[in-house]
């Protein structure tokens, strides 16, 4: 319920008062047809004419209450009707003309005059002239004004006159009547005609500054499209009012506001397409740099790899070399007994020769024989020693030039090794720089990226700005 009663006063609060006078002016645009707030003079006219309709009913009606106080109905139906018809017709078929407010003006003035004419001259019924002579200001024009203070003075000139020559003219009532009363009532309506000739003026600079301002701002209207090519003009005597050089100088500052944006939007267009180019770039140069950085690393590993070869390479080279070595020397050492051995059956096969020939004949055959044998066989293991021996010389010699090609071997090994240890620092140093580069190069490019978002983010703006100002014709 506590919901209730604030949301009604919420309601309550916000919703707009209907005043009576704003429920008048509805009611008088009904019947004008044109806006009560228009600020165009051809609509101020047709709504003060309109005016001077409702007015002069109004003028008929208290024309019939004052006919039923003084016993005069007929007078006052039979010229309020006509003058109230009148009004009601030269406002139907001719509303906002200039003539029309003349007549309507002299009709007014003929409302007043029967106030007084049914009054008999009672003094107080002159205050319809000065309640009548206001009406005037709704045209926003002093000629109404003359027009209808003149029409008094002739009404106070003409009715005296009848009144005087005893026609049933009612003007004056009382000791104070003639051309004095008319003097003085002239000279207040006058004064009063002055006055209000005075506002009118005043109300009409505001009606044209008003209706100035309408047509400028009607070149901005943002659904139509705001025009910025017109510009104020000055009046006839060369002066510029404050509302058309405020509209000059927006005109103006807009339009440099709108040439500056397309010079602007050019300039991002090709940025914003810079942009695009550069981040499609970025994107493949960080993974090109990724890509070469992987390669890299993995060449670093593969010469770490092909070092621990190396290393393998020449451990089983200096191996070989060493078995090489040993096997030459032992080489060496089985052909010194070689060599020991043959000498010894050469000293063998001397000492038998000489044994045989000193006891050649002492020797029984079968023993001679056997000396015979025993030193063939001298000479035959002799001969395969030196035999054996040549052939081991070969193989020295191979064995010799094996061991000088495994001590290339093992220090060519060495030099790979010692190479592929510093190639492959260098590689871990260049590998180390090369992903410095790309960490900045990363960071670069990050921040490159965050520079492409925002300008993409501007072109965004530059469209929905643009589109805004689409409407802005220059």
């Amino acid at each position: 319920m506590h919901a209730q009663h604030s949301a009604l006063n919420q309601q309550t609060s916000h919703a707009p008062v209907q005043l009576p006078s704003q429920g008048f002016f509805t009611f008088l645009s009904w019947l004008s047809g044109a806006a009560h707030n228009a600020t165009d003079f051809t609509s101020i006219r047709i709504n003060a004419d309109w005016l001077c309709v409702v007015v002069s009913f109004a003028c008929l009606m208290f024309a019939t209450l004052e006919g039923i106080a003084y016993n005069n109905v007929a007078q006052a139906l039979g010229w309020g009707i006509p003058l109230f018809l009148g009004s009601l017709a030269i406002t139907r078929w001719h509303a906002g003309q200039p003539l029309t407010m003349h007549i309507n003006a002299a009709l007014l003035v003929g409302m007043g005059a029967l106030h007084v004419h049914i009054a008999r001259g009672l003094l107080e019924y002159h205050f319809s002239f000065f309640m009548l002579l206001p009406v005037m200001l709704a045209y926003r024009d002093t000629r109404p004004l003359l027009s209808m203070g003149l029409f008094i003075v002739i009404h106070h000139i003409v009715f005296d006159m009848l009144q005087q020559a005893g026609f049933e003219c009612y003007v004056f009532r009382g000791p104070f009547s003639g051309m004095p009363a008319v003097a003085l009532h002239g000279f207040y309506v006058a004064v009063a005609v002055l006055l209000l000739s005075v506002i009118a003026q005043t109300l009409r600079q505001h009606a044209l500054a008003a209706e100035e301002s309408a047509k400028l701002l009607a070149y901005l209207d943002k659904e139509k499209g705001i025009n910025l090519r017109v510009r104020a003009q000055t009046d006839e005597q060369g002066r510029m009012s404050p509302m058309g050089q405020v509209f000059n100088d927006y005109a103006d500052n807009m339009a440099f506001v709108v040439a500056a944006f397309k010079m602007l939007r050019a300039d991002i267009r090709e940025l914003s397409q810079i942009a695009k180019e550069l981040g499609a770039d970025n994107t493949q140069q960080m993974e090109d740099s990724s890509q070469a950085s992987k390669k890299l690393r993995d060449f670093v590993q593969s010469l770490g790899n092909q070092t621990r070869i190396g290393q393998s390479t020449a451990e089983l080279s200096k191996k070989v070399t060493e078995d090489s070595f040993d096997l030459l020397n032992e080489l060496n050492q089985s052909l010194e007994q070689l060599q020991r051995i043959s000498k010894q059956a050469f000293d063998s096969s001397q000492q038998i020769q000489t044994l045989h020939k000193e006891f050649q004949k002492e020797l029984s055959p079968a023993a001679a024989q056997q000396l015979q044998t025993t030193l063939g066989t001298l000479d035959s293991l002799n001969e395969r020693t030196n035999g054996f021996m040549a052939r081991m010389d070969v193989l020295k010699s191979g064995l010799s030039a094996i061991e000088n090609q495994l001590v290339s071997i093992d220090r060519a090994t060495h030099q790979w090794v010692e190479n592929g240890h510093g190639n492959q620092r260098q590689g871990w140093e260049v590998l180390g720089a090369m992903e410095g580069m790309q960490a900045r190069t990363e960071s670069a490019f990050r921040t490159l990226g965050s520079t492409v978002q925002t300008i993409l983010r501007s072109d965004e703006l530059m469209r929905e700005m643009e589109k805004r100002l689409s409407r802005f014709d220059v």
